[in-house]
């Protein structure tokens, strides 16, 4: 036992331990009148008896409170009758209208959790449905904009392309949301391709990078990563769409992409910056907050929901997030991978 234990103890019984000194005392009292001629005989034996007493006194409280702990933290895990039952037993009678109270009060707490996580599985199993509905539509809407293509104006296809575009996006935070908000979320940890992913990425924005005039230069090379692949797609889909969303209107655009190994940091990295509005300086630490939108004067309408999924998804990946920012000249963001051992 440690002496803070200790202490915490003596601490918990000063009553009987007074007490106990205070009778020690009255006796050692009654020896010095009645038998002088062995006093400090009968002292000292009275000093042991008493510091023995204290000692086996304080053990057996330690060894009690324990096992009434033990009971205790069992009760809070599973506040059954039974386990109500034997907290009862092991602490006494006189606290049973207490205990029971706090039973109650923990059964009817557990079955509204209950309720809960049911209502929460079930709200997560409805977007995840919806979700999977939505995409006949999408992909009904796909296929008219690629075979129908001639027939329409170059105007008119930009802007359902990039309605497209839109939706696809929205359908994508939604699931990611739900996802988030499940007690477990299944990550399919991988082997995975930046390139490859970057790719699929751009080819599903390139109408949108057109329509915007935005030039996207890689100078990406694989680097050996582990992690989920859709969730990396999704991610490459938030900052790529931002940096099209925000950027100048009136000069050419640009994106840069690189990724390599940071020795110093010891992970592989992903860099993409853009020369586009960028953001405040008061508001760089707040943009991964939950619907922030920040005080940007020439930022367009956001839901401030897309960077908020992106650190929530780095963060159960365990990926770092670095970001730096020139208000009205750039935005950089950097992925710091962990360096997985072969």
């Amino acid at each position: 036992m440690k002496l803070r234990d200790w202490l915490t103890m003596l601490k918990l019984s000063r009553p009987w331990i007074l007490l106990l000194c205070i009778n020690t005392a009255f006796f050692i009292f009654l020896a010095w009148v009645a038998y002088p001629e062995t006093f400090k005989l009968l002292v000292g034996i009275m000093i042991i008896f008493s510091a023995a007493s204290i000692v086996l006194g304080e053990l057996f409280v330690r060894k009690s409170q324990t096992k009434q702990d033990k009971v205790f933290y069992k009760f809070l895990r599973e506040p059954s009758l039974e386990q109500e039952s034997v907290l009862i037993q092991s602490i006494g009678e006189i606290h049973k209208e207490k205990v029971n109270d706090l039973a109650n009060k923990l059964r009817m707490l557990n079955d509204q959790l209950d309720e809960v996580k049911l209502q929460s599985r079930d709200y997560e199993e409805f977007i995840e449905s919806w979700v999977h509905e939505i995409k006949t539509p999408i992909a009904l809407f796909n296929f008219v904009l690629q075979n129908r293509k001639e027939e329409m104006s170059e105007l008119v296809y930009q802007r359902l392309e990039h309605a497209r575009i839109n939706i696809n996006d929205h359908v994508e935070k939604i699931l990611f949301y739900a996802r988030l908000q499940a007690v477990h979320v299944d990550y399919k940890l991988e082997r995975v391709s930046l390139n490859l992913c970057y790719e699929d990425v751009q080819l599903e924005l390139q109408s949108l990078l057109d329509e915007k005039e935005v030039n996207v230069i890689s100078n990406m090379e694989d680097v050996p990563i582990v992690s989920d692949e859709k969730t990396i797609r999704f991610i490459f889909t938030q900052i790529l769409v931002n940096a099209v969303k925000y950027s100048h209107e009136k000069m050419d655009s640009f994106i840069w992409l690189k990724t390599g190994f940071d020795s110093v940091k010891n992970r592989y990295y992903l860099k993409i910056s853009d020369n586009g509005i960028g953001v405040l300086h008061s508001d760089l630490p707040f943009i991964f907050d939950k619907g922030f939108t920040g005080d940007n004067p020439n930022k367009k309408q956001s839901t401030g929901i897309g960077l908020y999924l992106v650190k929530k998804l780095c963060d159960e990946l365990q990926i770092k997030i670095e970001v730096e920012s020139t208000y009205g000249k750039e935005f950089v963001i950097q992925f710091l991978f962990p360096k997985v051992e072969d």
